[in-house]
């Protein structure tokens, strides 16, 4: 009876074993060796990651492979000990992503085998773990020849039991094929390579309308496409750890948690949440959206819950993150998928400040984002500004999910100068968000009196 009973737990300590590494996910980082706070981020947790990316190595401009900033570094490399070390080469050159070039350095058997020996050997010599390819604007018309190279490499790295790492635009589907996710032929990539990082950020950009950086119904979107046609072990999504100050008086700025943090204390503004859980803040003319460890939990959340059998997560980049963000990646590796999915809801894009002359109009579109799959119609209704003299209309009083609704102000000419704040309300059941626009009115320029 009593070697039953050791014997019995034995087995359920195995089993409980098993389970708590069913749930395991890998985490990994891309490493700017150009910024100071990446090492020091690093340092402060050492062996916490379970995968290095440090972007080493861009192009020449005849399309070798060039060594960048700290590259190879044994400061930076030691600190990153502990972790799988597989650095990442981008088609980087003359300080840019370069398509043209990476279509002819890819466009020919011979300079295909050129290039992937040569990472190949760099890869060997260096005793990394392997390396990542992150090229970007490749041309759609060169997608085979995309493919065929990483066939190549692959089979290069292989041979010398070095792993290959991919990383890809985020899309949806494979229709969305102009330059740069149409030279990345997933279901290829899913075979070929032992992990795909997608680059599920900048949905919002630095030259698009202010917005959430990663929407979390588009980031179900991405995910759901990316298990439909690559092999979920080989499955990293890449999350962001940045954001963006847009203005329109400035050109967008990258932010990262403390340079957000520092500017919304320096002119006393109030960090919120929008339905996406992105910190948000508002200035005068500005609109910034970045990630804080609570925007970083609810999307790792959603990915658990909704797509828990992926391989883990990655994250642009190291030394731009809220510090807070390392203990939820401690717990990442064995934390279950939360039981209850979150709530539909919806967030809001367009933009927050317009402007016009009095006795003019000025449109704007707003559109109703899904969060969580979110579906249900809204009912649109505009809160006036207080001592406007004009109106401020909606071309529609209900939009469905997804759905836009153009404002239209319009100032007579007698309205005086200044800066009057209007709200668009979208309400669906409980939910209701509201849209808050301020409208700058100037003055009319005066008709010159000519006298004959």
């Amino acid at each position: 009876m009593k070697r039953k009973t050791v014997r019995s737990l034995a087995i359920a300590a195995m089993m409980l074993a098993f389970a708590s590494t069913s749930f395991a996910y890998k985490n990994s980082a891309w490493i700017p060796p150009w910024n100071a706070n990446a090492l020091t981020s690093l340092q402060s947790n050492l062996g916490v990651l379970d995968e290095s990316n440090p972007v080493w190595y861009g192009w020449n401009a005849d399309g070798t492979i060039a060594r960048g900033w700290n590259a190879e570094n044994s400061t930076w490399r030691a600190a990153m000990t502990g972790t799988l070390l597989i650095p990442t080469v981008q088609n980087v050159a003359n300080k840019s992503f370069d398509g043209a070039l990476a279509a002819t350095v890819l466009g020919t058997p011979e300079s295909r085998e050129a290039h992937a020996e040569a990472i190949a050997q760099l890869t060997i010599t260096n005793a990394f773990h392997g390396i990542d390819i992150d090229y970007e604007r490749v041309p759609t018309a060169s997608r085979a020849n995309f493919t065929a190279f990483l066939t190549t490499l692959a089979q290069k790295l292989h041979a010398a039991n070095k792993k290959l790492s991919v990383s890809v635009y985020a899309k949806t589907s494979d229709s969305q094929n102009w330059n740069g996710p149409g030279a990345e032929d997933w279901p290829a990539i899913g075979q070929i390579a032992d992990s795909v990082k997608i680059m599920a950020y900048d949905y919002s950009w630095s030259t698009s309308a202010p917005g959430p950086i990663t929407p979390l119904n588009w980031l179900d979107q991405v995910t759901s496409y990316a298990q439909s046609v690559i092999p979920n072990a080989k499955i990293m999504m890449a999350l962001p750890w940045y954001g963006y100050d847009w203005s329109s008086s400035a050109p967008t700025a990258n932010m990262t948690y403390a340079t957000a943090t520092r500017l919304a204390l320096n002119n006393n503004a109030t960090i919120s949440h929008d339905a996406n859980g992105e910190a948000t803040f508002t200035f005068a003319d500005h609109v910034v959206y970045f990630q804080d460890a609570t925007s970083y939990a609810k999307k790792v959340d959603l990915l658990k819950q909704r797509h828990g059998s992926i391989a883990g997560f990655a994250a642009w980049s190291a030394g731009a993150e809220d510090p807070a963000i390392w203990n939820i990646i401690r717990g990442a590796g064995t934390t279950p998928a939360p039981a209850t999915p979150p709530a539909a809801d919806f967030s809001l894009s367009g933009p927050n400040t317009l402007t016009i002359t009095a006795g003019s109009s000025v449109s704007a579109a707003y559109r109703v984002v899904p969060v969580n799959g979110f579906s249900a119609s809204t009912t649109v209704s505009v809160i006036p500004p207080a001592g406007f003299n004009g109106t401020v209309t909606a071309d529609s009083t209900t939009i469905n999910a997804g759905g836009t609704v153009t404002i239209r102000a319009m100032a007579t000419i007698s309205t005086l100068p200044g800066v009057y704040q209007f709200a668009v309300r979208f309400t669906s059941g409980s939910l209701t968000h509201d849209q808050v626009v301020s409208l700058t009115v100037t003055q009319a320029p005066r008709r010159r009196v000519v006298s004959r």
